[in-house]
């Protein structure tokens, strides 16, 4: 009697147990297939936008080898749209810049390169828009704000190919030493694999007031 008391206990016990908690056993429940369900929805959709992204970015690039820039500029302007997240739209927006700015479309190539700036997630390729927009504002007459686009906290290994174009600006604004010491940061920074460094020699050479050479050799002082 004692054993079947005792059973009959637990019993009890169960079911009070499962009556107190089984709210929350099953909201633990669903909340794990949610996320589970969530995280396989997310990857799925991941992938196929990528998947995608990278067909018509085949096509873009089919388009720029045909030098078809219609078609080019359409399917790049897709990709942007329709994936703007990925990376194949910071890709698209860089190459469509070229396109821009190479057939003179300075504003278009600078949406492109600002896009880039603004919505891009890789921050080697943000750095690289910046420094085009950089020089394409300059091109475009627009010194300070090529300033203000190169105005980066850290830009890496970009750093003397920026201080090139700011001192280009300041030597636009006729500010000489500004200038100077630009392309001295950018000479001192320099390496092989950014190109050659002689045209950055040449221009700072020629700022006006630049620094007289120092003389081969000291004059030997006269015998008495």
């Amino acid at each position: 009697m004692d054993e079947d008391l005792s059973e009959l206990e637990r019993l009890e016990a169960a079911k009070k147990w499962w009556k107190e908690n089984y709210a929350s056993i099953l909201a633990g429940a669903l909340i794990a297939v949610v996320v589970v369900g969530g995280w396989r929805y997310w990857q799925y959709r991941t992938q196929t936008r990528n998947e995608a992204a990278s067909a018509l970015f085949v096509d873009l690039a089919a388009a720029m080898s045909k030098k078809d820039d219609a078609a080019a500029l359409k399917t790049g302007g897709e990709i942007m749209d329709k994936y703007g997240d990925t990376a194949y739209a910071t890709h698209a927006a860089l190459a469509m810049a070229q396109l821009q700015v190479t057939a003179g479309k300075l504003p278009e190539g600078e949406k492109m390169l600002q896009w880039v700036v603004d919505h891009g997630k890789d921050p080697g390729l943000k750095l690289l828009a910046q420094l085009r927009l950089g020089r394409v504002l300059l091109a475009a007459g627009d010194a300070d704000g090529a300033l203000k686009a190169l105005d980066a906290k850290d830009a890496g290994g970009f750093d003397p190919l920026f201080q090139s174009v700011r001192g280009d600006a300041y030597a636009k604004l006729g500010k000489n030493e500004d200038a100077r010491a630009a392309y001295q940061k950018a000479l001192d920074g320099w390496k092989d694999e950014l190109g050659d460094s002689s045209m950055l020699k040449m221009k700072l050479a020629a700022l006006p007031g630049a620094p007289a050479a120092a003389p081969a050799a000291a004059t030997k002082a006269a015998k008495p």
